[in-house]
């Protein structure tokens, strides 16, 4: 974690997954796999990586990256599109208590979304599904802007997007690549571990104050 004081702290920018939501890739594998009598194992072995991040800076289609999914398996494939779509929103499970912590500093604080995604899962599932998209104040969505974490650029984007400067602006994130990143362009990194360590962090920043159990 960096150094700053929360009297400096004006907007505070959460990852979703892993933050604000559980994910479950092992789900997605596993659904893909009775779907194509493959393997668990190798369908994750063969797990197109640069479609995928493709996908996320929004260079793909959501057709392009079934068939990128489809393709990277052994053929002939018999995956459909609608099983694997009905795969892909496994990946996304229930919501965190992060949010009811997001919940309270909204109420001082600019609240941003910062996350590597995905328009099927932002459009379809998320802001369908969960409370917290309705909670901020802004978001910056890989696929909306072209790029991703821990790509700088990305960033130095977000801060510009929710009229800030890097230095008045908290990033949590609950993978440390992506933290190492924020805090190279001048945020305060949080690497989320659980959301007690959360609340001490934030604690430690001046922004919160864990409320004191009545005896």
């Amino acid at each position: 974690m960096a150094h700053l004081s929360g009297e400096m702290i004006k907007t505070i920018f959460f990852d979703i997954g892993g933050v604000l939501i559980n994910i479950h890739p092992e789900k997605t594998f596993q659904y893909l796999s009775d779907c194509t009598d493959i393997s668990v194992e190798e369908i994750r072995d063969r797990f197109p990586v640069i479609a995928h991040d493709e996908y996320e800076k929004g260079n793909l289609t959501n057709t392009e990256w079934y068939l990128a999914v489809k393709d990277s398996l052994p053929q002939p494939c018999c995956l459909k599109e609608v099983d694997f779509w009905r795969a892909w929103k496994l990946l996304l499970g229930e919501e965190k208590e992060t949010v009811k912590l997001l919940r309270k500093l909204r109420e001082t604080y600019s609240i941003w979304l910062l996350s590597n995604t995905n328009p099927q899962h932002i459009r379809d599932e998320i802001e369908q599904r969960y409370t917290f998209p309705q909670l901020v104040h802004g978001t910056v969505y890989s696929f909306d802007v072209g790029l991703r974490k821990p790509d700088k650029e990305i960033y130095i984007t977000a801060a510009q997007l929710a009229d800030t400067c890097p230095k008045d602006s908290i990033f949590i994130d609950d993978l440390e690549e992506n933290i190492h990143s924020a805090i190279k362009e001048g945020f305060t990194g949080i690497h989320f571990k659980t959301i007690e360590q959360l609340e001490i962090d934030l604690e430690m920043l001046g922004l919160f104050q864990k409320e004191k159990e009545s005896l």
